[in-house]
């Protein structure tokens, strides 16, 4: 299909609206100005989404490696050219390992954040600026902070070029002692 006739089949506003969800997509013309009919069910499938969900974002849309067709993974694992030694497709098999990625990712523990700060904790391990903002998804800006039971202390060294800090557990009403425990039963 022509990519041109996307805008009025999706009802957008702007051509540049359709180029944004086959950037989100990452589908490329087949040809000059058109798609495949693969990337045309993707880019349906969007639209669908973008309907049924108002307000949704186009990165919201829950693609996974289950959304690939088998002729798809197929041709994403590539082929070796045996003159250079290269995968001749090498964008399609990147895309796959992103895809799986994301598969893995979506399916991690919900509790690994919190078993990395008690496993800090516990075995005394600095963890830089960068972690201490991907683990409690706030970043650090004071010399000390908490969050919940951890208790974060800005260190004089440095790890590479950002700060260390050290992180702590605090006892905490919802984590009552073992004597506690005793009593009460």
């Amino acid at each position: 299909m022509k990519i041109s006739e996307l805008q009025n089949r999706y009802g957008l506003g702007s051509k540049q609206s359709v180029y944004d969800r086959m950037k989100a997509l990452q589908i490329n013309p087949v040809s000059r100005g058109e798609i495949s009919s693969q990337a045309l069910d993707e880019l349906d499938k969007l639209d669908k989404f973008m309907k049924s969900n108002p307000g949704a974002k186009i990165w919201e849309f829950p693609r996974n490696v289950e959304s690939l067709s088998s002729r798809q993974l197929d041709n994403s694992i590539g082929q070796l050219d045996k003159s250079t030694g290269q995968l001749d497709n090498f964008n399609e098999t990147l895309q796959l390992v992103e895809a799986i990625a994301r598969h893995f990712a979506a399916k991690q523990d919900p509790l690994a954040k919190y078993k990395a700060l008690e496993y800090a904790a516990n075995h005394i391990i600095f963890l830089p600026s960068s972690k201490i903002k991907e683990l409690t998804g706030t970043k650090p800006n004071k010399s000390q902070f908490q969050r919940g039971t951890f208790v974060f202390t800005k260190i004089n060294i440095k790890i590479g070029r950002e700060a260390a800090w050290r992180v702590q557990m605090i006892a905490s009403a919802f984590r009552p002692g073992m004597e506690l425990r005793k009593d009460n039963q």
